[in-house]
């Protein structure tokens, strides 16, 4: 699947040769797997410094939201996700960089790459609390959902975002891009650690029996992302 960069939505000129283009993940019509992800050829450090100059750039240039939010979620999926693929899930995982041999829960998984590409909060406090009282913390808006179908017909309905699904017992992120649903979380399933699966056939997903969902990647929420606005949590 190609798709247009970023970039050509940006009026400035100045910033094509400031902000990097986004890499393209390979995907599949059913299930995306650890072996079609596109493994990154940069350390993990190099793409959070590059976007990390990118949101800078944008902030200076004053560039719109919606190009802003289009940018986020190329970086998140294209170029910061693939980095987390192969980390192991665990109950009690809280790792501050990503790869084999190291352990994530779903908490740190939700709290961490995000703080990783510039959101200013305490992943630590943020990741132990409840999965519901962290789509709180961390949207300005939440609904209650009991019929998976429904949520996802719903939500595939809607514009393209990054939303954060708290589930019984688990928590995520569902990233809506053009017709595509997908869910990506930290998967307890085979212990397999950060996965990102089409909605509708996610395991993890059908776990629960309710889920609620918030709209991370609203106007208010980038705007405090390119400022580095901190997100407090209850304890602060």
């Amino acid at each position: 699947m190609m798709r247009l960069t970023f970039l050509l939505l940006f009026a400035p000129t100045v910033l094509f040769a400031n902000v990097s283009q986004c890499s393209i993940a390979k995907i599949s019509t059913t299930y995306l797997k650890y072996a079609e992800v596109e493994k990154p050829a940069e350390p993990y450090e190099t793409t959070l410094s590059k976007i990390k100059k990118d949101r800078e750039s944008l902030k200076e240039n004053s560039i719109v939201i919606d190009s802003c939010r289009t940018y986020f979620l190329d970086a998140f999926e294209y170029k910061v996700f693939p980095h987390w693929v192969g980390t192991t899930w665990d109950y009690n995982g809280y790792t501050n960089t990503p790869g084999e041999g190291k352990l994530i829960a779903c908490g740190y998984f939700v709290s961490t790459p995000l703080k990783h590409m510039g959101f200013n909060w305490d992943r630590y406090e943020l990741a132990k609390m409840y999965s519901k009282q962290i789509v709180e913390t961390i949207t300005p808006d939440i609904k209650q959902y009991t019929d998976k179908t429904a949520m996802i017909l719903e939500l595939k309905s809607r514009e393209d975002h990054l939303y954060i699904v708290g589930l019984d017992s688990h928590v995520g992120m569902f990233l809506k891009r053009e017709n595509r649903l997908w869910f990506m979380h930290s998967n307890y399933y085979e212990i397999k650690g950060p996965d990102k699966e089409i909605a509708s056939i996610s395991k993890a997903l059908s776990d629960s029996e309710s889920w609620w969902v918030g709209t991370f990647t609203t106007d208010d929420n980038m705007k405090k992302w390119l400022n580095g606005t901190y997100i407090p949590t209850p304890r602060d």
